[in-house]
């Protein structure tokens, strides 16, 4: 299957949103289980991972509107996506994940993995190029 085979909202959600599997992982995880509290540690714990880097997963997605803090919960985060489009593309990229595992494992990977260092390629003069 292409990437073209998913969903837009998927896609674009993906580009926009999802820089590693790990990432896309942690954020279905508490998709999964929207009324839980989880800290790097529980997510560390579930996932088999490092809870350091649970822990920049989880303020990323926190800064990108998708988990807010839980008072009462010292380093605890839930899914709460900050607008009904953001809920309704991590649902379709859950559906997605479950049914084109591949499919999206691929289109993580096929992203740019420096977007400074895409965008500096942009602008970058090829040899021959004779603009001045």
């Amino acid at each position: 299957m292409r990437a073209g085979d998913l969903p837009e909202v998927v896609r674009r959600f993906i580009v926009d949103h999802v820089d590693s599997v790990e990432q896309l992982e942690i954020l279905l995880l508490l998709h999964q289980h929207p009324s839980r509290a989880w800290d790097a540690e529980s997510v560390a714990r579930e996932l088999r991972i490092s809870a350091l880097s649970a822990s920049d997963r989880l303020e990323d997605q926190a800064r990108a509107g998708l988990l807010v803090r839980v008072e009462g919960s010292p380093g605890g985060f839930r899914y709460a996506p900050g607008t009904p489009a953001l809920d309704e593309a991590v649902s379709g990229l859950a559906t997605a994940y479950a049914e084109r595992r591949v499919t999206v494992i691929n289109l993580i990977f096929s992203k740019p993995v420096d977007k400074i260092r895409t965008f500096a390629d942009a602008f970058r003069l090829r040899k021959g190029d004779d603009n001045g």
